[in-house]
Parts: C-alpha cells; structure tokens; sequence
C-alpha cells in the first residue's frame, strides 16, 4: 500500500491564500490598535485647526512647486504651519495612535515572515493589472 500526497492545485492554493487573507485583514481591522488610529485620523480631520493649517500648508508646498514669488518665504512659512500642527493635541494623538498601529503591523510582518520564510513585507507585492503593476 502506498500513500499518496493530496494534490493542491494552483487554484486552489490561491482560494487559501485569499481566504486567509481576508481572515487576516478582518481580524487586523478589529484591534484595539488599528480602531484607536481610526478614531484619532478622524478627530484629526474633523478639527477645523488642524485642516485650516494643513490647508495652508498644501498652499506652500504648491507655491514651492512653481515658484513665482520668494521661495524662502514660503519655506519659512511652511516650518511655521508645521511645527504649529505638530503642536495640536490631536496631532499628537494620531501620531501616537499611527506609531502603536504601525508596531502590530510590524510584528504581524515578523510572524508572517518566520512562517514563510521569507521576508513578507518587502516581498509583498500589490496585485493590479495581469502586467506585474
């Protein structure tokens, strides 16, 4: 008697590897950690302090983009709107909130990559188009 080894076809393999996927992100998308980066993303936006900056922060960097006047008043301006935005409490909060998501996602990648192999992140590529994009 000999035993045979079940056949996975590539089809199948990649039903798996979806499915596993979507379990994946689904289970990533409810932590504490990726909720709580939710929440302060959108505290950030709707806080009209933070957007009326960030506004005239996206107006610099554009006068930066095609100068017309003086660049360094623009550049001093922009140093300005930034370390003013940094400063708001709930600039803080989202960038605390961003740091914790992007640690649970870092140590999902070390986990994923130990399974594997290989090093998960920097071998993960975006599907798009059958052209390798």
């Amino acid at each position: 008697m000999t035993l045979q080894t079940p056949i996975v076809t590539n089809s199948e393999l990649k039903t798996s590897a979806d499915h596993a996927a979507r379990e994946l992100g689904d289970l990533l998308l409810h932590t504490p950690e990726y909720t709580a980066f939710l929440k302060a993303l959108n505290v950030l936006y709707s806080n009209p302090t933070a957007q009326k900056i960030s506004a005239e922060i996206r107006s610099h960097k554009n006068a930066l983009r095609w100068p017309a006047g003086e660049v360094s008043e623009h550049e001093v301006a922009l140093a300005r709107l930034e370390t003013e935005l940094e400063a708001l409490p709930v600039f803080q909060d989202y960038h605390l909130a961003e740091a914790a998501v992007c640690r649970m996602f870092a140590e999902v990648d070390t986990i994923i990559s130990k399974a594997a192999g290989v090093p998960f992140a920097a071998n993960a590529k975006r599907s798009g188009c059958g052209c390798g994009g």
